[in-house]
């Protein structure tokens, strides 16, 4: 199924004509559905972690560099997720708990083997470098969930009404009807519901992290305690 497609039948049921077009339209609705896409898109993927978005990144260490830019489709790591060694699997790096402690460690603070991770402008940088010999490895969650109708490349936006969605086309069009009535002021509350159900659904024969929902409220069902992950330090 289609953007367009998807578009269609949330258009059917808000009770508008069928367009038969919308990113090359020009139409007040047709424009809203675009612009709306791409939220639901985003809502939907920080939902849950979804397997079928989770890749995998390795970073080669040669001894000497710290900060390795992170991938232009990452969204975010997984929940519990750490920075792990190849072939090691007893003991990966350790996630700094605060930027003092990163700061410190810059000042030269002692750090065991293997090391500290920390995320810093859009980079994922280690105190002492990843030695030679070495690949540290970690999961994230990619945000390129749309697949270009032309040229089958995964990318992070819909732009085109052929492109596809990698998730649940039923759950994108539930999305834009609920967030299409909410845009007009219209009572949502069944329509959003819909959507939340359906969520919990397909959620539910997916391997990754959920979330518990309270109204409107998005919590962690896998939340962490106050402190960091890794006590002793």
């Amino acid at each position: 199924m289609s953007f367009l497609t998807s578009a269609q039948s949330a258009a059917i049921r808000l009770g508008v004509n069928k367009p038969s077009a919308f990113f090359s339209s020009t139409g007040r609705f047709e424009q809203e559905i675009c612009d709306l896409a791409n939220e639901v898109v985003t809502e939907i993927i920080k939902a849950h972690d979804w397997r079928s978005l989770t890749k995998q990144q390795d970073m080669v260490g040669d001894g000497v560099t710290t900060a390795f830019d992170l991938p232009i489709d990452y969204d975010r790591m997984p929940k519990n997720a750490d920075v792990g060694r190849m072939n090691w699997y007893t003991w990966g790096y350790v996630d700094a708990p605060s930027l003092n402690f990163w700061n410190d460690l810059v000042n030269g603070l002692a750090s065991p083997s293997p090391g500290y991770w920390i995320m810093l402008g859009g980079q994922m940088q280690f105190i002492p470098p990843i030695s030679s010999g070495t690949t540290a490895e970690y999961y994230y969650i990619s945000k390129a969930a749309i697949v270009d109708g032309d040229t089958s490349v995964k990318k992070n936006s819909f732009t085109k009404d052929n492109d596809t969605f990698v998730l649940d086309e039923r759950l994108l069009t539930l999305g834009l009807i609920w967030q299409w009535r909410a845009m007009k002021r219209l009572d949502y509350s069944e329509d959003m519901r819909n959507y939340e159900i359906r969520i919990d659904q397909i959620s539910a024969e997916d391997k990754g992290a959920r979330v518990i929902r309270l109204g409107n409220n998005l919590i962690d069902y896998n939340a962490s305690w106050a402190y960091p992950r890794s006590l002793g330090v």
